[in-house]
């Protein structure tokens, strides 16, 4: 009897310490699940950063009336900035500012009359126009079409400016702004947002154009700068109202 027991107790023992080392490895690979780490929080963007949007477009600048019998097209680049007002995007502040060359002319000279002939340089001037405005924007937000209006207030600004640069290389070392004004002008506009690509940034197609009423301004064109003896110039400049056209090809980004 008392050997039975014995074996028993035996056996006990050893059943035991077989589930106790069972155990161990169960309990180490549960203290492994849990993480003392500390979580950062994702901040969410600024109000202001989720309401904006911007764009870069080509421009082209038409004259017209009295300034287009004037001047030419002029040709160039414009940025555009958007801030939703509402949630959908469909009222937003937009605001404006291209720039556009309407005009340039080049010649080579000698350096200078003590260098003589030796040197050569060629000097370059270039007119432009810089139509800027701000004002509400109307859209419709959604679709594959997306269309838009648009009105502003603003100005329109004119400068031209000769600069010199090597024949043979483009080094730039001299510029002088032969004139430059300025005038104030409304403008209204309208056109289309074409979606291209919605994933993680919104990237549309942008087709638009825009209407200047600009004032009375003084401006330069090919030919309005005169070489005179002795190192001296003449400027004939043209004054009239400034309204104009401004087609648009470009892209909106965000949303």
């Amino acid at each position: 009897m008392f050997v039975i027991r014995l074996r028993g107790t035996r056996l006990f023992g050893i059943a035991l310490g077989a589930l106790l080392a069972g155990a161990a490895p169960a309990a180490r690979a549960q203290d492994s699940t849990t993480c003392h780490c500390r979580s950062t929080p994702v901040r969410p963007e600024p109000e202001f950063v989720r309401r904006s949007s911007g764009g870069v477009a080509f421009i082209q600048s038409r004259p017209l009336g009295a300034f287009g019998a004037n001047i030419g097209f002029g040709y160039g680049a414009e940025g555009t900035y958007l801030f939703r007002l509402d949630r959908r995007g469909i009222l937003s502040l937009r605001g404006d500012v291209g720039i556009a060359d309407y005009g340039n002319e080049s010649k080579q000279v000698p350096l200078s009359s003590t260098i003589g002939g030796r040197v050569q340089v060629r000097v370059s001037t270039n007119n432009y126009l810089v139509p800027m405005s701000i004002g509400p924007q109307l859209t419709w937000p959604t679709g594959g079409v997306r269309p838009y209006v648009n009105a502003g207030i603003g100005g329109q600004a004119f400068y031209t400016e000769s600069h010199v640069d090597g024949v043979n290389d483009s080094n730039d070392f001299g510029r002088t702004t032969n004139q430059s004004d300025f005038t104030s002008s409304w403008s209204a506009g309208g056109g289309v947002y074409v979606p291209l690509s919605e994933r993680h940034v919104k990237v549309l197609l942008d087709l638009g154009v825009q209407y200047y009423a600009g004032g009375q301004a003084s401006y330069l064109r090919p030919g309005s700068i005169v070489d005179l003896p002795d190192s001296q110039i003449a400027i004939v400049p043209l004054h009239s109202e400034t309204h104009l056209l401004l087609a648009r090809v470009g892209v909106k980004i965000g949303l």
